[in-house]
């Protein structure tokens, strides 16, 4: 297909971002002590974006899984944007994958999500070879990811929402999942809303009806959903979706069931929008992906 020009330009413009933010050597941070396989095909098509990294600490010992679902609002950006934080987990004793997934508007969220669960499959073919632990398996993911993390918890507990869109989850269950600064909604006021307004003739240059949209609403999923526990990070400094989380946090709150919130102030550092995912070498990241680690252990 054809790409609106705006597409085009910001994935050029995410592309120069990234190699603006691992200049210095930052590319190489953490790297000690891990061993890193690279483009591994989850699904036998040759496209890039169905490829994966494993990056695990060295030795043949059964890990824990973290699998690592990047942002990009939902048009640009690629797992190579989300090593840093697949690495700092990696160092707390986990096994990540670090998933590549098909964008807007080449892709809608039934494909999107249909590549996750190809991804949580991957994990449970592949357990013996890799020494992953498919009993205990862990989705992350930030902004537009963390939305599609979101989702394919609520998906995971949701026979309804699989029939309609036609998904079924992967072959292991996922224990726990971590959205950090997560959109959950196409609708909306204020500066996400905005935001979205501007993105929506991107996603779907054809045009998309409302009530497509509202299927992938997370509010309106969390009621009717047995989701898996939750731990959501986030930051007042996060001038893009903290006012829209609050908000997710209310509705996690009026469902019952066990989520954790986790608002970061900045202390040392000016933190912002994935703050812990883009610098997670700065001391507050350093907090918030340790009580995410500690969360996973938690659930066993």
């Amino acid at each position: 297909m054809t790409l609106p020009k705006a597409v085009v330009e910001n994935r050029q413009d995410q592309k120069r971002r990234e190699k603006e933010r691992m200049k210095n050597g930052r590319s190489e941070l953490w790297r000690e002590g891990l061993r890193e396989v690279y483009d591994i095909f989850y699904l036998p098509d040759g496209s890039l974006r169905h490829t994966l990294d494993l990056i695990r600490p060295e030795g043949q010992e059964k890990l824990p899984v973290i699998i690592e679902i990047h942002g990009g609002g939902y048009i640009a950006c690629e797992k190579n944007i989300n090593r840093l934080h697949a690495r700092a987990f990696a160092q707390q004793g986990f096994a990540v994958v670090n998933g590549d997934y098909t964008l807007h508007p080449e892709a809608d969220f039934v494909a999107e999500l249909r590549e996750l669960a190809a991804i949580v499959d991957w994990v449970g073919e592949n357990a013996e070879r890799y020494g992953l632990d498919a009993e205990r398996v862990y989705m992350s993911g930030d902004s537009a990811g963390g939305h599609l993390v979101l989702l394919y918890a609520m998906l995971q507990g949701n026979r309804s929402f699989q029939e309609k869109i036609c998904v079924m989850p992967g072959r292991c269950a996922i224990r726990a999942a971590a959205p950090t600064c997560p959109a959950f909604s196409l609708s909306g006021g204020g500066v996400a809303g905005a935001a979205l307004a501007m993105l929506l003739p991107l996603m779907y240059p054809e045009g998309v009806e409302p009530d497509y949209l509202e299927t992938f609403d997370v509010l309106r999923l969390i009621p009717e959903s047995e989701y898996p526990p939750l731990i959501i990070t986030t930051t007042p400094a996060d001038e893009l979706l903290y006012e829209e989380d609050l908000i997710l946090e209310k509705a996690l709150a009026e469902s019952g069931r066990p989520y954790r919130f986790c608002s970061w102030p900045e202390k040392a550092n000016k933190l912002g929008h994935v703050f812990n995912v883009l610098f997670p070498e700065l001391e507050e990241s350093r907090e918030a992906n340790r009580a995410i680690a500690d969360y996973f252990r938690a659930q066993g």
